[in-house]
């Protein structure tokens, strides 16, 4: 009985990382962008399908944190989370089309309206998403 239950816990432990990733859907992005000399603090959250891959949601969120690398900034840092923080500043969801939500935390009115244009454009090839007030 005693080896079954060892057994069991040793399974269960091993098992652990791999259920806690499996629920969590989202990524959080911080870091800054420096851009024509002036940097730019950000938080954006990435909230995906349940039927999106988990190594798409990797290399999604991972991409999305090196952008600041390749303007010659230091890479944002990436917090894996079941969902993304409520309430936020504003929200795309399905973001160009895709099944993913994106929101935005501590803008300015400005960029705020920016962030909306840009989700509420369509193009041929790109499909406009959703905007909402980030709840």
């Amino acid at each position: 009985m005693k080896k079954a239950l060892a057994c069991l816990a040793t399974t269960l432990l091993l098992a652990s990382p791999a259920l806690s990733w499996a629920a969590n859907r989202a990524c959080v992005i911080e870091g800054s962008i420096t851009f024509s000399g002036k940097t730019t603090q950000v938080k954006d959250c990435m909230e995906f399908a349940a039927g999106v891959p988990d190594d798409q949601i990797k290399g999604s969120c991972g991409g999305l944190a090196q952008m600041s690398a390749q303007l010659g900034g230091k890479p944002g840092k990436v917090s894996y989370l079941p969902q993304c923080p409520r309430p936020a500043s504003g929200a795309c969801k399905g973001l160009m089309g895709q099944p993913v939500d994106a929101y935005y935390y501590n803008l300015t009115a400005d960029a705020l309206q920016d962030k909306r244009k840009a989700c509420e454009t369509s193009s041929p090839q790109i499909k406009a998403g959703t905007w909402t007030n980030g709840q």
